[in-house]
């Protein structure tokens, strides 16, 4: 008896154990549909607390950035919006960047300063950059249509 116990115990343990090892709680991003893939975003990135030296603010400006490929490949030239997000959590000085010859497009962040800083100090936030269908883009600036997002790059920014 106490040995059909133990086994049953063990065996109950084991089929716990398999079952749990191979989850995996953090979701895979989604595979690119098509030619076009975001690589070597800058995320998470840290922001510190800006810094005040000669009643100049040092310290606030990040670079914020991601890389496209075509079909694995680098592709320059080619236009990536950061979408809108609150101010409380900083700026970025041109909402939209070409990409440069490595195709990496640099979003210049500005983080807010002082009792700003304060507030959301601990606080992580999610941005959102996207690349929008270069076939589409013209016809999509003199109608009311929905722009075709190809791709989006959340960068996470962590205010400590």
């Amino acid at each position: 008896m106490k040995k059909n116990l133990i086994y049953s115990l063990v065996l109950v343990l084991s089929v716990a154990l398999l079952s749990a090892c191979g989850t995996n709680s953090k979701e895979n991003p989604p595979a690119a549909e098509g030619p076009y893939a975001f690589f070597n975003a800058t995320t998470p990135l840290k922001i510190t607390k800006p810094t005040e030296v000669n009643g100049t603010i040092v310290g606030n400006d990040f670079n914020v950035s991601v890389q496209l490929l075509k079909n694995g490949l680098v592709e320059a030239g080619a236009s990536i919006q950061m979408k809108p997000f609150d101010f409380r959590y900083g700026s970025v000085k041109d909402s939209v960047v070409d990409t440069d010859q490595n195709g990496i497009a640099k979003f210049d962040y500005v983080a807010p300063t002082g009792s700003e800083y304060n507030a959301i100090r601990g606080q992580d936030i999610t941005i959102e950059a996207v690349f929008l269908d270069p076939d589409n883009q013209a016809s999509t600036t003199t109608s009311s249509s929905t722009p075709s997002i190809l791709l989006t790059q959340e960068f996470v920014l962590q205010f400590r």
